[in-house]
């Protein structure tokens, strides 16, 4: 395949295989766009994209070097060419905007709306799937349930009941009510609220955490409410003090100076985040356009800005990883650290060396396929797979040696 001249450092490219299959005419090609230095690359209509079999959607991207030069990277997606544009459900007549799996719905938790993506799990009582935990899937701050979107389609299939909320201030959720003071606390209690609201906490669960303050508030979650967490997994979560904010944090949260001194916080109301530029940050691959403006859509509105300054000036980052480092020293319940080793924002390693004065009951992974801070964005047939085999107590393959207490 012929690679457009590429006249930035980075760039990312959709091809086409050949295939007999036609795409629909709602499905546009071009929507796929890359984001470099801060300004959006909107190729032409590309080579195409391949409607594999199943219909499945293949893209090829690279990142290019210093020299032009790159690595050509393959990942299949489960979606469905135009599933969600053009399509009609027969039973009902009303569109289809995910699949049939995968249904949006929201409930209000004093007076914050919580949006959220899940599915249903067995309904047979028959069925031995009925027997199956709950999965709950958290985000991390900048991001939404939209990056678990293919994850719950796959697991909803398996016959898990999956439940991904979208944090207040972000997806699809409402900014926070008056009553919300953005401390640590209320995120955890509205949090317990909305689980408690649809009787998740009615049975053991499992529980998974991703990315940075909100991901790592589920883990504080989970040391709060052992006897609600029957498995945990931790996908490219920071654990260590040496993994630093991101630059679009640190951006949102302002500076703490040099020991204490030539403070700069943010004064007033942000005019920007770049919810998108955060996302695209911490993986090897591009964000295609219309994601990016799912995850960037939040953030135009002045609310939304407001509740994660209000977020990140109440965080004490460096205190927040001390307490979730000394609390599952203790943990007990069987766990499981999964980590993309082309994390640009964490460092694979810091997980190793984190869980060396932890208890053997929590074990480490590392993927073998290339993925970044968002694992499940980035390969998420490869992250359902591993969770699902931990969740059904599959041998789970880890990565180095390393020494953990008993």
């Amino acid at each position: 395949t012929k690679w457009p001249q590429v006249t930035q450092k980075m760039a990312k490219v959709v091809t086409m295989k050949t295939s007999s299959c036609l795409a629909p005419a709602s499905y546009s090609p071009c929507r796929f766009a890359a984001r470099a230095r801060g300004a959006h690359l909107q190729p032409t209509t590309p080579q195409g994209a391949s409607c594999l079999s199943g219909g499945d959607l293949l893209l090829r991207r690279r990142r290019v070097n210093g020299n032009g030069i790159g690595k050509v990277d393959e990942k299949r997606l489960l979606f469905r060419v135009g599933s969600a544009q053009g399509k009609i459900n027969p039973s009902t007549g009303l569109p289809i905007e995910d699949s049939d799996v995968v249904q949006k719905k929201e409930v209000t938790i004093n007076g914050t709306t919580w949006a959220y993506r899940c599915t249903e799990g067995a309904q047979d009582e028959s069925d031995k799937t009925k027997k199956k935990p709950a999965v709950v899937l958290l985000h991390g701050i900048l991001s939404s349930s939209y990056s678990y979107r293919a994850m719950i389609q796959i697991m909803g299939q398996a016959g898990y009941r999956v439940v991904a909320p979208d944090w207040p201030g972000h997806g699809l959720s409402s900014a926070p009510g008056e009553k919300f003071t953005f401390k640590e606390d209320d995120y955890l209690h509205s949090l317990k609220a909305f689980l408690h609201k649809l009787q998740v906490d009615e049975s053991p669960y499992v529980l998974v955490t991703q990315g940075f303050i909100l991901g790592q508030y589920g883990l504080l979650y989970a040391l709060k409410n052992k006897d609600d967490i029957e498995k945990l997994v931790m996908f490219n979560t920071p654990l260590l003090k040496k993994t630093p904010l991101p630059p679009v944090l640190k951006s949102v949260k302002g500076s703490d100076g040099i020991f204490g001194f030539f403070a700069q916080k943010n004064e007033g109301p942000l005019e920007e985040i770049r919810a998108d530029n955060y996302m695209q940050g911490g993986s090897p691959y591009y964000l295609d356009g219309q994601d990016a403006t799912v995850y960037q859509e939040p953030f135009e509105k002045q609310e939304y800005r407001d509740a994660v300054q209000s977020l990140m000036n109440l965080v004490d980052y460096e205190d927040l990883v001390d307490r979730i480092d000394q609390g599952f020293r203790t943990w007990r319940k069987e766990s499981l650290v999964a980590f993309g080793t082309s994390d640009f924002y964490v460092d694979w390693n810091t997980a190793s060396e984190w869980l060396e004065d932890k208890r053997t009951n929590i074990r480490f992974f590392t993927f073998s396929d290339k993925m970044g801070h968002s694992v499940q964005d980035d390969y998420p047939e490869r992250v359902a797979e591993t969770t699902i085999n931990f969740i059904e107590g599959e041998d789970i393959q880890r990565k180095g040696k390393i020494t953990r207490t008993g």
